[in-house]
């Protein structure tokens, strides 16, 4: 069976790859800055969860919408995380790397003085292990926890782009 992106649906896929687009463009090994890194990759990885659960659910945007509002079942990272999960679109390696991604972006956000070179954020870092199951193979021994949380972020967002395609073919619709 085809299925047709069409209405809102395909402005919102027009819009994730222009975002797409602009996130490949800051997060770059170019950039200097730990912090942009490590919370760029947070936001974006939270927002493709958002793409993912917006394909999958009603159309129904008044209702839909109110979800995701600050304080509300889908308002933040971790619930957005857990209802991915729990609604089977991945698997709990991927499901514990986005915490993982959630710790270090949220670190990042509330310590002025957070880097990759601390000793919590970069044992975060080496548990993730997505990026190790998708490219079949395991980190270079030089690389820093930075890389890692690069590599791991890319993979979890290349993987995540096709979920939001599966999501739409399996959307909900309300009864009436």
């Amino acid at each position: 069976m085809m299925y047709e992106i069409k209405d809102k649906e395909l402005e919102r896929y027009f819009d994730f790859n222009d975002a797409l687009a602009a996130f490949h463009n800051l997060f770059n090994y170019e950039s200097k800055d730990d912090r942009t890194i490590a919370i760029l990759g947070g936001t974006f990885l939270e927002m493709v969860l958002e793409h993912i659960l917006l394909a999958y659910l009603p159309s129904n945007e008044k209702e839909v919408n109110k979800l995701f509002e600050f304080n509300n079942p889908l308002g933040n990272f971790s619930n957005k995380i857990a209802m991915i999960y729990c609604l089977g679109f991945i698997s709990k390696t991927i499901k514990d790397d986005l915490t993982f991604v959630r710790k270090i972006r949220n670190e990042f956000a509330h310590d002025l003085y957070a880097s990759f070179e601390n000793e919590k954020i970069s044992n975060w870092c080496n548990e993730l292990k997505w990026h190790k199951e998708y490219l079949m193979s395991e980190a270079p021994s030089e690389a820093s926890a930075r890389d890692l949380f690069q590599v791991g972020v890319n993979t979890l967002i290349s993987h995540l782009h096709g979920v939001i395609s599966i999501a739409r073919t399996e959307k909900r619709e309300t009864k009436k």
